[in-house]
């Protein structure tokens, strides 16, 4: 430590003034620099190292002069004072002076004073500066706080301007509704005012009228009684007219036969000349395939007649157990296929086919000569039957081999469905197989229909003949249907992809929601299928390509309650479902879905058909076990209410349970299931329940034929279809009963008013299932032949549907065909229904209502655009005809039908469909209807009705 600094710890040495004493200033200045080395200065004050350094160096400049200091009495340099105790220190060695120890004190303490001032003020500028900051802060945060309070009252107030825009428009909508309710009721009560009006003067018009009439016909009366005298001459004319009718009415029968449908003319068909060709195939009940157990039967029948018949020349053994074998393989083929084993009945085929050849080969050996004379012989009529008999069965055991083929390849594609395994063959294979064998099949049935044809039914047992004319009536149908098949099979080969990929688009129809074609449309599926080959079948919501539907149409004006735009899953308006399954792929396209090549829609109740034949089915991951009775309810259950609704997809429950539906009918061993599956299938299409349409007009063209196309039949005579569309009804069609009650009054100058009923009853109310418990709201539409007038309408809702937007003024495009069906519309100011022209029909729509356990009835009464007409049988004979076809709506479970007509008197009835002489008929409207009678003027000469006929 250098000797120079002065440590005020020293026990002896201390600073003195000049008196000698202690000069404590100098010791305080002294111990404020040693303080500054410190951690916590004493004073309170921090002086700085800096600060330090600048007082040592003032201490070190001085030379001793003016400062004094004494040790022991004796004055000292204070430069030269030893910082510690030395035993070498002697006193004598120094010499204090006092040189200028005043100044320096005056320094330090300026010094000091200086520092403390800059300290003074830097504490007193950062204090200055932090308050500035604080104040800043302070400042900035009032002014955030404000800025936050002026935001929340802003949106407040935008909250309460759009809650009192939003509230003024319900209230503006609530009165505009309620106004229109008031001018609809006004409108209603002055409209009933004018039909209580227009009864009164009707009816007075009809008194007066019935007053004038009675005036009149006394009149007449009296002048006829006036001229009785005169009249004698014109009775004995009209006499012998009579008598000469009588007389041609002896020889009616010859002229023709009115119930066995033949006239001079040759064979002559009332049914051929009536029935609507699209409707041939439907309307025959003769449609089903030959059963082989009652061919055996024949057979049997047939030859144990010939071989009793050839008793007397030995061959009875031997004929009858060749027959007997034969027939024994005929039936063991048929279990064989009944257990699918099918190897074990071609082996029986071709067992039967050897015993009937044989047994013919000894019926044969009778000889040529004998055989000829069978016409002159007891009983040789029942040799001919049985060799025919045996002929035919040799025919049927090769026709039951082909088709045995033909089974053989149809179980494999249902095993390898089945089991879910690969199958090599394509469909198209399958279909190229099936041809062939078809063909041979054809060939040995048609051989087998002469052999019958041959076959005298009168060497049948009496009891037995009925199966036999069964059988003779079942051939041509069979053979008809592979002629069916055959022809168009290049067609169904088109179908399955064998000329290039084809995609179906499925369309899965609710009918407890009624719409024109079916059903509402919740569900839609895509077909890809490729040479024969499936590639690819999947199941979606309506809605998902809904959503994607770029372009703005307006739809037809009942559905514009309940949606602003058209979509696919309003297309099928159209009760013509070709028409809408154009719309459909239509829509689908412009959703950016593929180019559909047809459509196939089908309704719940084929689910429920297919489930009567498999019984319940267990759905574990659902908690539920469906069958036909619960199945349309509790589906809709899940669907509506029981989802997950993480995964919302509420339709998964119907994607999952087609395939184990299916499974389960294609694993089936049982003969009996798969023909009860395709019984579902037919009674499906026949009911409508199934509807197909192709892009392929060939194809197009057999669908309509065969009655599977949905379409509306276009007919010249009379014609009724009631079309329900249920317009924001929920589900309530699945519980309202409807009944149809159309009867036709034949006026005596021929013309038609008919008289049609409509009965609606709903049944719900007290459902579980909510939406079974709503108001039945539909728009309702019925079809009647062209140019019909309307003349009374009661039971109908007036109901005036405004647009819900200015279509014209957003853009939106417009169909052409909804557009040519409104602007075709007028309104019948008497009742408010709505009149228009749709598939060469004349349609009369209304708005129709009924509450849960309420029953509506609507009744429409018209003149139809048609009088009875002649129809020629041949050239001298003439009939007048009518008929009706009464067209089910597609997918509906089948209204209650009552048809009747009313005739006057002096026509006769000749033939009527479906009842003989029979003009009323009640049955189900599950089916396409077809009535029709022909009746015969009992006045036939015309020039005499006016006369004669007139005073019956």
């Amino acid at each position: 430590m250098s000797k120079n600094r002065i440590i005020s710890q020293m026990f002896d040495v201390r600073p003195v003034d000049e008196a000698g004493d202690l000069d404590w200033k100098k010791i305080q200045s002294v111990g404020n620099v040693t303080e500054c080395i410190g951690d916590e200065p004493l004073s309170g004050e921090r002086i700085c190292q800096t600060e330090i350094e600048e007082i040592e160096n003032i201490v070190n400049e001085y030379d001793g002069s003016g400062v004094n200091a004494y040790i022991l009495g004796n004055l000292i340099e204070s430069k030269n004072v030893p910082v510690l105790h030395n035993p070498e220190f002697n006193f004598n060695d120094f010499v204090f002076e006092d040189v200028e120890q005043e100044n320096v004190r005056k320094k330090i303490e300026e010094r000091k004073n200086f520092e403390r001032q800059q300290i003074a003020l830097a504490l007193k500028t950062e204090k200055e500066e932090k308050e500035r900051q604080r104040l800043a802060l302070i400042e900035n945060e009032k002014r955030r706080l404000l800025k936050q309070q002026e935001t929340i009252i802003e949106k407040n107030r935008q909250a309460r301007e759009r809650e009192d825009a939003l509230v003024a428009q319900k209230i503006a909508e609530q009165n505009r509704r309620q106004n229109l309710m008031k001018a609809q009721t006004v409108a209603h009560q002055e409209e009933l005012k004018k039909i209580t009006e227009y009864n009164r003067k009707q009816q007075e018009a009809y008194e007066i009228g019935i007053a004038i009439e009675k005036e009149k016909r006394q009149r007449e009366y009296d002048k006829w009684l006036e001229e009785e005298i005169k009249a004698e001459a014109k009775a004995k004319k009209l006499e012998e007219a009579i008598n000469k009718r009588i007389e041609k009415n002896k020889n009616k029968s010859s002229r023709i036969n009115w119930f066995a449908g033949k006239s001079d003319a040759g064979n002559f068909s009332w049914q051929e000349l009536f029935f609507p060709k699209q409707l041939s195939f439907q309307f025959d009940t003769s449609k089903a395939l030959m059963n082989f157990v009652v061919v055996a039967l024949v057979i049997s029948l047939s030859v144990g007649s010939a071989a009793y018949a050839s008793k007397g020349f030995g061959l009875k053994e031997r004929v009858l157990g060749m027959s007997s074998d034969g027939l024994e393989n005929l039936n063991g083929a048929i279990d064989d296929i009944s257990n699918q084993n099918f190897e074990g009945s071609t082996a029986q085929f071709d067992k039967a086919f050897a015993n009937f050849s044989e047994g013919s080969k000894q019926l044969e050996s009778m000889g040529g000569v004998l055989l000829d004379a069978t016409r002159f012989v007891p009983f040789a009529s029942k040799v001919s039957s049985g060799k025919n008999a045996l002929e035919a069965g040799k025919h049927f055991s090769a026709a039951g081999k082909s088709l045995n083929e033909v089974a053989k390849v149809v179980l494999k594609l249902k095993d390898s469905n089945g089991k879910s395994e690969q199958l090599d063959s394509s469909l198209l294979d399958i279909l190229k197989v099936s041809q062939k064998n078809l063909i041979d099949a054809k060939k040995e049935l048609a051989a087998a229909q002469e052999n019958i044809d041959r076959i005298s039914i009168d060497d049948l047992p009496e009891d037995k003949r009925d199966k036999f004319l069964l059988v003779k009536k079942q051939l041509p149908d069979l053979l008809s249907a592979m002629d069916l098949f055959l022809n168009n099979s290049h067609i169904l080969a088109d179908l399955l992809g064998g000329n290039g990929p084809r995609k179906y688009l499925f369309l899965f129809q609710n009918n407890s929601e009624m719409r024109a074609t079916g059903g509402f449309i919740g569900s839609y599926g895509l077909l890809d299928i490729s040479n024969g080959h499936v590639k690819n079948f999947f199941i979606d919501g309506i809605f998902n390509p809904d959503g994607q539907l770029k372009d703005k149409i307006v739809p037809p004006f009942p559905i514009q309650k309940i949606s602003a735009n058209w979509s696919m899953h309003d297309s099928n308006w159209f009760a013509d479902f070709p028409l809408s399954a154009k719309k459909a792929i239509s829509f689908y396209e412009k959703t950016g879905g593929p180019t559909a090549d047809g459509v196939i829609t089908l309704t719940p109740t084929v689910m429920q058909k297919l489930l009567e034949i498999t019984g319940p089915i267990e759905m574990p991951e659902y908690e539920a076990t469906l069958d036909s009775k619960n199945f349309i309810e509790l589906t809709q259950f899940k669907v509506e209410v029981d989802y997950d609704k993480e995964e919302n997809k509420p339709k998964k429950i119907l994607s999952d349970l087609a395939p184990m539906v299916l499974e389960k009918l294609l694993s089936s061993n049982d003969l009996g299931v798969v023909s009860k599956t395709a019984q579902a299938f037919l009674e499906g299409l026949s009911e409508k329940h199934i509807l197909f349409y192709s892009e392929n007009s060939e194809l197009q063209k057999i669908i309509s034929e065969q009655g599977w196309s949905g379409e509306v039949i276009q007919t010249p005579k009379d014609y009724i279809s009631v079309i329900n569309t249920n317009v924001n009804g929920y589900k309530t069609d699945a519980v309202v009963d409807e009944s149809i009650k159309h009867t036709a009054q034949i006026q005596a100058d021929g013309s038609i008013i008919d008289t049609v009923t409509i009965t609606r009853k709903h049944n719900g109310g007290s459902s579980q299932y909510e939406w079974l418990n709503k108001v039945n709201a539909d728009y309702m539409r019925v079809y009647v032949p062209k140019g019909s007038k309307l003349l009374e309408v009661e039971g109908q809702t007036r109901e005036a549907n405004e647009p819900p937007l200015d279509y014209d003024a957003l853009g939106f495009k417009r169909d052409a065909d909804v557009q040519s069906q409104e602007n075709s519309i007028s309104i019948d100011q008497q009742s408010g229904t709505r009149i228009y022209e749709e598939s060469d029909k004349t349609v009369f729509a209304n708005w129709t209502y009924v509450s849960p356990q309420e029953t509506m009835t609507i009744t429409y009464k018209y003149l139809l655009p048609f009088s009875l007409f002649k129809v020629s049988i041949d050239e001298k004979q003439q009939a007048d005809s009518y008929s009706l076809v009464a067209q089910k709506q597609s997918g509906s479970v089948g209204s209650a039908f009552v048809s009747s007509i009313s005739y006057p008197s002096e026509y006769d009835i000749k033939w009527s469909f479906p009842n003989e002489n029979n003009l009323e008929t009640e049955t189900k409207l599950d089916k396409d209807r077809f009535f029709g009678a022909v009746f015969e003027d009992e006045c036939l000469p015309r020039q005499i009705q006016q006369g004669w006929c007139s005073l019956l």
